[in-house]
């Protein structure tokens, strides 16, 4: 018996010592961006860029390959590098805007499908070329995938963006009664920024929100929870509006299945921070009255988004989940969801109320 304990113990050491020169030998991917080449011999394939920190200096290496499909990615990148690249620690997808306009669900599929990628990997869309994005040197800092990561959970928390991952996207498509979003990231001179929302219709980038418009964009959807908004009444005044409790609700009224009417009703509470103008905030009719001017401010923004999705014909909003719940199967289905967004009266109603004031000027 004793003999048997000593064999598995020596068994067990020479296990451990295999799987730390396993591990010393791997490349964990951090970072992945795609990109559809648009020009020259390639034209029509696929580009992808891998980044992953080699263990022994903290550095970044990147690697790229052309290749017809996803998969077959790896296996060309491998041969690029001493390190074997796994999937196992990707953080971030990148996604070029080019090859967003074209359709990205089978590379979605690809993820979505694939056991070793965790769900929560973040997914963006790059202004530009990821390749570029993720090659490039930085001045201010070492690892670009650290600063991507970072940035997508900053500006996510600030409301100027979504949190996207693969699972949330991949339940947006298939849901036909939502289109998805994702945030969009481009390459500055000194650093990484953040330009803004990201709408599809299906799988496919047909336009964009900035990030003034992407903050409203939150308040409509209910998931702008606290931050703040500048608001600019006209040439003279400025607001600088921290927003305390949102409470959004929607109703939909159908009268024969023909008119739909969607009322969508934002209540907002929260400081005036600063405030640029000849207003006198000590004063109630003039405080009711910027109010009013915050109202009147949000909802024509409202109304531009919408405009935005009609012309689309989208429906980032899921405000087609809420018409869907009013019908039976058969009428949803020949409403033709969101195609015929343009036939729904859509009315939104804001009601601002300022509890504290802040600095003047």
């Amino acid at each position: 018996m004793a003999r048997i304990l000593l064999i598995s113990l020596i068994l067990l050491m020479q296990s451990g010592c295999m799987d730390q020169k396993i591990v010393e030998e791997l490349g964990f991917i951090h970072t992945i961006g795609y990109e559809s080449i648009e020009e020259g011999e390639d034209i029509g394939k696929l580009k992808v860029t891998v980044s992953f920190p080699i263990a022994e200096t903290l550095e970044q290496q990147t690697n790229t390959t052309v290749v017809d499909t996803p998969r077959e990615s790896m296996l060309f990148l491998n041969q690029k590098t001493d390190e074997n690249l796994v999937l196992g620690q990707v953080r971030s997808i990148l996604i070029g805007e080019n090859l967003a306009e074209k359709g990205v669900w089978d590379l979605i599929d690809t993820f979505y499908r694939d056991p070793v990628l965790r769900p929560t990997v973040k997914l963006s869309i790059v202004k530009g070329s990821p390749q570029q994005m993720l090659s490039k040197d930085y001045p201010n800092f070492q690892m670009v995938d650290s600063v991507i990561e970072e940035l997508l959970k900053k500006e996510a928390r600030l409301n100027t963006i979504p949190e996207m991952d693969i699972l949330k996207f991949a339940r947006d498509y298939l849901d036909d009664a939502i289109d998805p979003i994702a945030p969009i990231i481009l390459q500055s001179e000194d650093g990484i920024m953040s330009e803004g929302i990201a709408l599809f219709s299906d799988d496919q980038l047909k336009t964009s929100l900035p990030e003034i418009k992407a903050r409203v964009f939150f308040l409509l959807t209910g998931e702008f929870k606290e931050g703040k908004l500048l608001i600019k009444i006209n040439k003279e005044e400025n607001v600088l509006f921290s927003f305390l409790k949102n409470k959004r609700n929607i109703k939909v009224e159908l009268n024969n299945n023909q008119d739909i009417n969607v009322n969508l009703s934002i209540e907002l509470k929260g400081f005036l921070l600063e405030y640029q103008g000849k207003k006198d905030i000590n004063n109630e009719k003039q405080m009711a009255e910027m109010e009013r001017d915050i109202q009147e401010y949000l909802e024509n923004e409202i109304n531009e988004i919408l405009e935005i999705m009609k012309e689309h014909q989208i429906d980032n909003l899921g405000l087609g989940k809420y018409i869907k719940r009013k019908m039976d199967y058969h009428t949803w289905k020949n409403l033709d969801w969101p195609k015929s967004i343009d036939r729904v009266n859509i009315n939104p109603t804001v009601t601002v109320t300022i509890i504290d004031t802040g600095l003047v000027k």
